[in-house]
């Protein structure tokens, strides 16, 4: 295995032992949840209505002090995936900081980084063997989307439609990039209706208020 491949397999690992250490459970594991674990490792999230370009977030920690900033608009799922994203700057990169600010992100300066810290997140929010576990009782032939927008709404981590894709190609359970195109939101709408939030009374209910 390669000195690259160790690296991916200890965030693994890593993400493993801090599920372990916060008893997370991939079923009740959300913001709320998430929010309690910065909490206890005293990092602070701040909110901003605008980030450098392409990043979602950023980790800072400067004299002991730590904080995120995050993409103030940016979706439950995208947010949670980011947020814990951090957190693996936060255990591991706190020794590559610089000027105070690690450039998250940047993967022309940070590839290996940015790329364990996606692994770390991933692993966190839904480990692989459970999902393998979960994808395979679903369906062990090669899915269609409508199979994706129907796991998706069936399962109980919260994960993004994009990280779905990324995991189902891996498995051999899709083609690389056969679905990149597809819009599954739309698709979603198109199978079960708009959400809630989309539907008229819903929205004339709001107004009211």
């Amino acid at each position: 295995m390669s000195e690259r491949n160790d690296y991916f397999e200890s965030m693994k690992a890593l993400a493993r032992e801090k599920r372990t250490h916060y008893g997370v459970r991939t079923e009740a594991f959300g913001l709320r949840e998430l929010r309690l674990i910065y909490k206890a490792e005293r990092v602070k999230i701040d909110r901003w209505d605008s980030l450098p370009a392409k990043v979602r977030a950023l980790y800072m920690c400067e004299d002991g002090v730590c904080s995120v900033a995050v993409r103030s608009t940016l979706p439950t799922e995208p947010r949670l995936f980011a947020l814990t994203h951090e957190l693996k700057h936060h255990y591991c990169d706190q020794d590559k900081l610089s000027s105070g600010e690690l450039p998250c992100g940047d993967y022309n300066a940070n590839e290996l980084i940015e790329v364990g810290a996606e692994v770390f997140a991933a692993e966190f929010l839904y480990p692989e063997e459970e999902f393998k576990a979960h994808a395979l009782a679903f369906s062990s032939h090669h899915w269609s989307p409508e199979d994706i927008v129907r796991f998706k709404r069936n399962c109980r981590a919260r994960i993004s439609y994009a990280s779905l894709r990324k995991r189902l190609e891996r498995l051999g359970l899709t083609g690389h990039g056969e679905y990149r195109a597809i819009q599954f939101r739309n698709l979603e709408e198109q199978m079960f209706g708009p959400p809630i939030y989309k539907q008229g009374w819903f929205q004339r209910r709001r107004q009211r208020i």
